[in-house]
């Protein structure tokens, strides 16, 4: 509980000089604000002073905060009582709806509360954006303040007007297990919706709090309750990156092939999503929030064993991807593409993850599944779509995931609906080690795709058809080393001699 330093003294053996000027008469109309001002500074001899000479304890500031907000303001409980006995109102709200009340709870100080409720505040009182007290102590965390308000008749189910959330959603939200249990204990609706759609095993799914889900599922939560969009406590926990949390889901329940908002929790387990901010230079790479936004981007802790959980319990290893996850920054890059139709496999080796892989090859994943364009495993693996500066996945293990990918069916010269094939992709994160793996298993050196942009080509410039040879370094003297031709595509030369490029 939160106490002021300066403690309300009641008797003075004498008043400094300071004092007794402050005490000077007024000009003739204005509101004697002497005492707001002296409690808002925290000078409490004189506030006591004042009190005793009889001032108008109910006089407000202009914003109408009175002697008793700042009172609860600084927790001064005895210097709070002090104004009650003289008669200031526990009731008054300033301009902003927000009373004494509302303020202890701010503090989550629970000597004040009751200082108030028993001098009869409205446990109800509600600030303008539709707060009530118990909401407010609810998210601060006190729950012997939140007993207080309860027995005194607080609504443990009124929600805020601005999320249409309650006590019960902030106390989950803020991680606070003992307030969701005292909650429960007192009528609160566990399966109230915000105005979103959200329910509080919803929103308690994005802390890694097992005993707080526990609590919930206990309780009647339904673990496969969804948001409009149908997204399950399930999805949300795998998102947030807490495996431990997601296998506990699954072990009440959840459903591992819940995809109503386009992808599954095995889609989420098993890849990753770059950004120019998740990447190894993101821009959030050292800031307090780089945890939070790295989980976003995959499942760091436990991500195997959250794979081998939802596999387990029935997860479909041939899921289709029909609607990009959420990511967090934009996903940039001349040469990403189209991940529609991707299945947990292909998403693994685009991350270069052969442990994920194996384990779902293991439990049937069909290696040869491309996606909607076309685009196959072994091509995401080999680099295409992939922007170097986003990504954390090596060299080496886009290696191992190629070599994975290749000993089971994959077909080193096949090309998407953009006529890419694995070759392009290795060109363009220029990987030697990769261009010489892919013409050992046979790649075609010289295919063009749809602009006629050759591997070569990527490799020198980037894949930019205007401005070729800027110079690939060891991945462009490679090919031409094994053989690749110095062309310039017949889509370039087409347009120039139509005059559209200039």
């Amino acid at each position: 509980m939160m106490r002021a330093k300066n403690r309300c003294v009641l008797a003075c053996a004498f008043i400094p000089l300071a004092v007794v000027v402050s005490f000077a008469s007024l000009s003739a109309g204005q509101p004697d604000r002497r005492l707001v001002e002296a409690i808002k500074a925290a000078n409490f001899e004189t506030a006591a002073h004042l009190i005793g000479q009889g001032v108008d304890v109910n006089v407000p500031q202009p914003d109408g905060a009175t002697a008793l907000h700042w009172a609860a303001h600084w927790d001064a409980v005895e210097m709070a009582e002090l104004l009650i006995g003289a008669g200031a109102d526990v009731n008054v709200a300033n301009d902003y709806g927000v009373t004494p009340l509302a303020l202890a709870c701010d503090n989550g100080a629970d000597t004040m509360v009751r200082a108030l409720l028993n001098a009869g505040a409205d446990s109800n009182a509600a600030r303008s954006t539709g707060e009530t007290p118990v909401m407010t102590c609810a998210r601060t965390g006190n729950a012997d303040a939140v007993r207080l308000l309860l027995a005194h008749g607080a609504d443990p189910n009124a929600s805020e007007s601005w999320q249409g959330q309650t006590a019960l959603m902030w106390a989950a939200g803020e991680g606070h297990i003992e307030i969701v249990r005292v909650l429960l204990g007192r009528g609160a609706d566990i399966h109230a919706r915000s105005n979103g759609g959200f329910t509080t095993l919803l929103i308690a799914a994005r802390e890694n709090l097992p005993e707080l889900v526990t609590v919930l599922l206990a309780t009647g939560a339904r673990v496969n309750d969804a948001a409009p969009d149908g997204t399950t406590p399930l999805l949300v926990a795998t998102v947030r990156g807490h495996a431990g949390l997601a296998a506990l889901l699954l072990e009440h329940g959840a459903d591992p092939n819940a995809n109503r908002p386009g992808y599954s929790a095995l889609h989420w387990v098993a890849g990753s999503w770059h950004t120019e901010l998740t990447g190894p230079n993101g821009i959030v790479t050292d800031s307090e929030n780089a945890g939070e936004w790295r989980s976003l981007n995959n499942v760091r802790t436990g991500k195997l064993s959250l794979l081998g959980a939802l596999l387990a319990h029935g997860a479909n290893p041939n899921v289709r991807l029909e609607k990009n996850p959420p990511q967090f920054g934009f996903a940039s890059g001349r040469f990403r593409v189209s991940l529609l139709g991707a299945t947990p496999f292909l998403l693994a080796a685009m991350d270069g993850n052969v442990a994920a892989m194996r384990a779902l090859f293991d439990a049937g994943a069909n290696t040869a599944m491309d996606t909607h364009e076309h685009t196959t495993p072994l091509m995401v693996a080999s680099g295409l779509g992939q922007v170097p500066a986003e990504s954390r996945v090596t060299e080496g293990a886009s290696l191992a995931a190629a070599r994975f990918a290749l000993d089971y069916g994959g077909d080193v010269n096949r090309t998407n609906d953009v006529g890419r094939t694995a070759l392009h992709g290795a060109a363009h994160i220029r990987s030697d080690a990769m261009v010489q793996l892919l013409v050992n298993h046979g790649a075609r050196l010289d295919t063009e795709d749809e602009r006629g942009i050759t591997p070569l080509m990527i490799a020198e410039g980037g894949g930019h058809i205007l401005l070729p040879g800027l110079g690939g370094g060891s991945t462009a003297d490679l090919l031409r080393a094994l053989g690749s031709r110095e062309t310039v595509p017949t889509s370039f030369i087409d347009s120039f001699s139509q005059g559209a490029i200039r």
